[in-house]
């Protein structure tokens, strides 16, 4: 991979805009914010790269290349990721000066020769943004090595935002990809390598390592492999026999945007896919994290002076003995491997999320159990853990893992929804763009997560129950006087007069099963006979359901999947109702669900909202005092709905409960 070409073929329109970036995003913005989206509706951001009747090039840019426009804020002034040098210029969402995970595309600090050190160097390589290059193995089995392209920025990035990990389109421009993929947000943004040095080899990616290789293959689509591969033939005259990439991900090996990795004699004659030879030396370093093939030895271990073999050579991979089949298989195994790589029947986990993921410790003579977050990769299972966590070698057990753990909430008080009074004497409502109501000051702002973690069964002695209770609460139930209104979370909420609510009660009638919202991932309830029970109090009680799918469950997010199927339940006045989820959509980054129909007239649901059925909240779904909002596609929107009184007759400030004394059993 060559060198991206020079940009100061623009120096007039890179002087111009950096002048503009500096006087327009006063101070530095991250990748997802400045003007990459939030948009309010008197937005000044459009103007920072759009011209509406005077523009240079397609799309009202006012530039003629996308990538230039892009550079005037990334090469160092305006934004703080500086991905022509690969290092973040400051703020709080990485180090000062640290080399970002991506590496640069002119220089980069980057301790490939793992000694401790890094300076800021030119790349060997790069992606080649801004100039032609093949995309290595693009294609089916047998099509050639691969088609001729040239990237700009924006093939992978999103310039106006994406809910997903570094912008990153779901289908890379160009790329010829059938289906999409969602590279999950980090919760908390961090730009740079986490190690101090810069040392890239070894950096985690957690949740984020399998979609990451799933997202890179989609141009790269015939190094996508799994077990076996090393030794099985593809067919394909240029990738016959290939590493497998399902659970060592490309970012173990490589950076995305360009290394500073050197080749030795044999490293820097490797042939190209097309069998071409040049360029050759340094250049043919293709983006590796380490010098030569450090990358290779990392895993397959070395004392300094021989290499090692697979980790079976020495012991189980993994071992047999304890719970290790019960947490990983052959399929997973490397020193330090943090993530989850479960499948529809076993949980598997990296090795590094029980055990150091630095090669330092292995081979020392002591069998370390490391569950520390706060020296965990970020994004790791292991990162979750609580600050206490640890085994216990007299009681055999784990405490504070993750994996054995529920969320948890508490909030202050919520005040009730923010309204007007017109000159009627009715009381309007101010709602927000999605058309739902507002609260002063933030709901949100009271909320606090937490989680429980629970006693882990004995390593060598003890199987674990089955029930989910073992892990977590079933569902999740908060109350009063620790959680207000119902706020943070909508499993179940017990509320200031001791009823239960939300969805385990469903308005007095069946409790909406897991399965509803986790297709796929949680058994259905059975077709017949009892699985729940109520209190005279109507606090709901689930029984256990079995888990028939394992990969998306402990796996560091919540997962949520309609059901394809009509939700379909008995009530007790009107007998079966049914409603269709199947145009319903969830964007984790707001928790919130969107088309939801048995939400009635609100279609963007936002999970942990405020809920007290004594009071005009109800009225998100019915619409009495609201007013109904445009039709929208699933998790699209339109203009903010005009706020107006749409009863019949004034209300005159009483709550719905005033009349309709015993709505949903109440």
């Amino acid at each position: 991979m060559r060198k991206m070409r020079n940009f100061s073929y623009y120096p007039w329109i890179a002087f111009i805009l950096a002048l503009f970036c500096a006087a327009f995003w006063a101070g530095t913005s991250s990748a997802n914010g400045g003007p990459h989206g939030n948009f309010t509706s008197d937005t000044d951001g459009c103007a920072g790269c759009h011209r509406a009747h005077s523009a240079k090039s397609n799309d009202l840019l006012v530039v003629s290349d996308s990538t230039a426009l892009c550079l005037t804020c990334h090469a160092g002034t305006g934004a703080s990721t500086d991905v022509m040098g690969g290092t973040y210029l400051g703020g709080a969402e990485g180090a000062l000066d640290g080399g970002l995970r991506a590496g640069g595309f002119s220089t980069a600090t980057m301790d490939t020769a793992l000694d401790g050190t890094a300076a800021p160097v030119s790349v060997t390589s790069s992606h080649h943004v801004g100039s032609g290059g093949v995309m290595w193995g693009n294609g089916a089995i047998g099509s050639g090595v691969g088609k001729s392209y040239t990237l700009s920025c924006s093939s992978c990035h999103n310039p106006h935002g994406e809910s997903s990990y570094r912008m990153l389109r779901p289908i890379p421009s160009g790329s010829d990809a059938a289906s999409s993929v969602y590279v999950l947000d980090q919760t908390t943004k961090n730009y740079t390598v986490t190690s101090p040095t810069n040392r890239y080899l070894g950096e985690g990616y957690g949740v984020q390592s399998t979609s990451l290789s799933a997202w890179c293959s989609q141009c790269h689509s015939r190094y996508m492999t799994g077990s076996g591969s090393g030794h099985t033939d593809s067919g394909d005259s240029a990738f016959a026999f290939r590493h497998r990439t399902d659970v060592v991900p490309c970012v173990a090996c490589h950076v995305s945007h360009g290394s500073t990795a050197t080749m030795a004699a044999s490293s820097g004659a490797a042939l190209w896919p097309n069998d071409a030879s040049a360029p050759s030396g340094d250049s043919r370093s293709s983006l590796l994290r380490a010098n030569n093939r450090a990358v290779c030895v990392s895993c397959h271990v070395t004392d300094g002076r021989v290499g090692g073999g697979a980790c079976d050579s020495c012991h189980g991979a993994p071992p047999t003995g304890g719970a290790h089949l019960k947490h990983s298989s052959a399929s997973a195994v490397g020193y330090g491997m943090v993530g989850a790589f479960s499948d529809s029947t076993n949980y598997i986990f990296g090795c590094g999320e029980c055990h150091p993921t630095d090669s330092a410790f292995h081979r020392d003579g002591t069998v370390e159990v490391d569950l520390n977050p706060t020296t965990a990769p970020p994004g790791s299972l292991k990162a979750r853990n609580s600050v206490a966590a640890s085994y216990d070698t007299g009681t055999d057990t784990c405490g504070g893992a993750y994996c054995h753990s529920g969320e948890t909430v508490s909030s202050g008080a919520i005040s009730n929804p923010d309204y007007t009074i017109d000159g009627t004497g009715r009381r309007v409502y101010t709602l927000d763009s999605h058309g739902n109501m507002t609260y002063t000051p933030p709901y949100t702002d009271s909320i606090v997560f937490g989680r429980d973690y629970k006693p882990t069964p004995k390593w060598n002695t003890q199987s674990i129950s089955g029930l989910c209770t073992d892990c977590h609460a079933f569902p999740l139930t908060t109350s009063v006087p620790s959680v207000q209104a119902g706020v943070g979370d909508s499993h179940q909420w017990v509320d200031d007069y001791g009823y239960g609510n939300l969805h385990a009660y469903n308005m007095s009638y069946e409790p909406i099963p897991c399965s509803t919202c986790h297709d796929g991932e949680v058994s259905p309830p059975p077709a017949t006979g009892i699985w729940w029970s109520r209190s005279g109090m109507d606090v709901t009680t689930y029984s256990p359901l079995p888990i028939v799918d394992r990969t998306n469950h402990v796996n560091g997010m919540p997962n949520v999947k309609f059901t394809a199927t009509p939700l379909v339940y008995n009530t007790f006045s009107y007998g079966a109702v049914s409603f269709d989820l199947s145009l319903a959509s969830y964007d984790p980054n707001q928790r919130a669900c969107g088309n939801v129909g048995c939400h009635l007239a609100q279609n963007y649901a936002v999970w942990g909202a405020p809920y007290r059925w004594w009071t005009d909240e109800c009225d998100l779904c019915h619409r009495y005092a609201l007013p109904t909002p445009p039709p929208l596609g699933p998790l699209t929107f339109g203009a903010a709905p005009t706020a107006e009184n749409m009863h019949p007759v004034p209300m005159n400030g009483k709550s719905c409960t005033a009349c309709h004394t015993d709505a949903h059993g109440r």
